[in-house]
C-alpha cells in the first residue's frame, strides 16, 4: 500500500494565495480581513451575534464569564467525560467546577444523562458535537431552560451542519467555532481563530466589550511556518516539534505557549474567508470519505465505526478497536505499513463521577487517514491494514 498520511487541513489555492498576498502587501496582523469575516459569519449564524478571538477556548472563557456575574452562587459546569482538554482547563480557570458526564456510542452525552447531572450548583452545560458528530442538542437546550441553566453549543469542530433547521452552535446562550487544525475551518494551529456566538441579545454587548479589549494579534508567522512544517510538509520531515524539542532541551530552555487571547490576526481570518468559499465541498469530502469508510468496513467486523450515520459530516474518521487492543501495538505495526494513524482526546473523569463508556471507548479509538481525494481503493486498503495490524498483535 502507498503511504495513507493524516491530513490536518483541506487546502487549495485559494489559501495559499490567501497567505502569499498577506505576506506581499506587509499586513500580516493588521488589515480588512477580521471585518469581512465577522461580517460574512453574521450572515450566516443570523441572529446570533459573531465575535472573533484567536482560540476558540477563549470564546468558552467570555462566555463563562458572563454567565458568572448572573448567578454567582454556581459553581459547576457540565461537560462529557470524552472532550478536548482544553475545555475542562478554560472552566477550571474560571474558577468553576467541572462536572463529567458519561458519552454514548456517538462519543456525546444524552440528554438523560445530562438531566440526572443537573443540580442547585449548575451554572452551565457545555455541549460538543465530537468530531462534527451532531449531539442531541433540542433536548438539551429545552432541560437547561427548565432547569434555569445556561447551554454553550460547542461547535468547535462543525461548521455549517444544521439540526432541526438550525446551524450548530446557535443552541442555548452562546456557541463557539474553533478554526485549528483538524476542524471544518482550519486557518493552522496555536491561536489561528476562534468564533463567540452569543445567541441571546442582550447579552451581546456584554460580549462585543470584552473582544474589543483584546489585544492585537502578533507574531503569526512563527505559529503558520510550523503549521506548514507540521501537517503539510511532516510526511518528509517529520514533525517539527521533535527538533525543536531537542534543540531547546541542548539549551536549557521550554517551548513558548501560546495562549494569551487576542483578536483574530488579518492573515488567519483571510484564511478563514478562503475556507469559507469552500465551504459546502468541505463539507460533500468529508461525507463522501465517511461513506468509503462505511462501505469499507463491511468486510472487516471487528472494526466499528460509532459516528457513521448516512450523510453525516464527520471532521475526523474516528475507529473503534476490539476490548483488550493494544492500540500503540496496532499503531506501530500500521506504521511500519505506511499507514498514519492518531489517538484522540483521553477521559476526563471527575472526582465522583463515573464514566464508563468514556473512559472504555477513548483507550480503543484509532483515527485514520480522511483527507481530500481519497479513492475507495485507498480506503480499503487502510482497513487491510488495520485488520492485519489487529491479527498480528493478537497473536503476539
Amino acid at each position: 500500500m502507498k503511504r495513507q498520511p493524516i491530513a490536518f487541513a483541506d487546502w487549495s489555492g485559494r489559501e495559499y494565495t490567501a497567505i502569499a498576498r498577506c505576506l506581499l502587501s506587509g499586513r500580516v496582523h493588521q488589515g480588512p480581513h477580521p471585518a469581512l469575516l465577522r461580517e460574512r459569519l453574521a450572515q450566516m449564524y443570523a441572529p446570533s451575534a459573531v465575535h472573533l478571538t484567536n482560540y476558540g477556548h477563549h470564546a468558552i472563557d467570555i462566555a463563562l464569564g458572563i454567565f458568572k456575574r448572573q448567578r454567582p452562587e454556581r459553581v459547576e459546569v457540565i461537560v462529557p467525560a470524552y472532550i478536548c482538554p482544553s475545555v475542562i482547563q478554560t472552566v477550571e480557570a474560571c474558577g468553576l467546577r467541572v462536572r463529567s458526564v458519561d458519552v454514548q456510542d456517538d462519543l456525546n452525552m444524552s440528554p438523560a444523562d445530562v438531566k440526572a447531572a443537573l443540580g442547585a450548583d449548575t451554572l452551565a452545560v457545555i455541549a460538543p458535537h465530537m468530531y462534527g458528530c451532531p449531539s442531541r442538542m433540542g433536548e438539551i437546550e429545552a432541560l437547561c431552560d427548565l432547569a434555569n441553566v445556561f447551554l454553550i453549543d460547542d461547535a468547535a469542530q462543525v461548521v455549517g451542519v444544521r439540526q432541526d433547521g438550525r446551524l450548530l452552535g446557535t443552541f442555548g446562550d452562546a456557541g463557539l467555532i474553533s478554526f485549528a487544525q483538524s476542524k471544518t475551518i482550519v486557518t493552522g494551529i496555536r491561536g489561528s481563530g476562534g468564533v463567540l456566538l452569543v445567541n441571546r441579545p442582550t447579552w451581546a454587548e456584554q460580549a462585543n466589550q470584552a473582544c474589543a479589549a483584546l489585544p492585537p494579534a502578533s507574531g503569526r508567522l512563527g505559529p503558520l511556518a510550523d503549521f506548514l512544517w507540521n501537517h503539510v510538509g511532516h510526511v518528509h520531515t517529520g514533525h517539527s516539534g521533535y527538533y525543536l524539542g531537542r534543540a531547546l532541551a541542548v539549551l536549557g530552555r521550554s517551548p513558548v505557549a501560546h495562549q494569551r487571547a487576542t483578536q483574530i490576526s488579518h492573515l488567519e481570518a483571510g484564511l478563514a474567508l478562503a475556507q469559507l468559499s469552500r465551504l459546502d465541498a468541505l463539507l460533500l469530502e468529508k461525507v463522501r470519505i465517511a461513506q468509503a469508510y462505511h462501505q469499507a468496513l463491511q468486510a472487516y467486523p471487528l472494526l466499528r465505526f460509532p459516528q457513521f450515520a448516512p450523510g453525516r459530516f464527520l471532521a475526523r474518521v474516528m475507529l473503534l478497536l476490539p476490548e483488550g487492543t493494544d492500540l500503540e501495538g496496532v499503531r506501530r505495526e500500521a506504521r511500519s505499513r505506511g499507514l498514519e494513524t492518531r489517538t484522540g482526546y483521553a477521559a476526563h473523569v471527575a472526582p465522583g463521577a463515573e464514566a464508563p463508556k468514556a473512559q472504555a471507548m477513548a483507550k480503543r479509538l484509532l483515527g485514520v487517514p480522511c483527507r481530500p481525494g481519497m479513492s475507495q481503493s485507498d480506503v480499503e486498503g487502510i482497513c487491510a491494514v488495520l485488520d492485519v495490524a489487529l491479527t498480528t498483535n493478537s497473536r503476539s
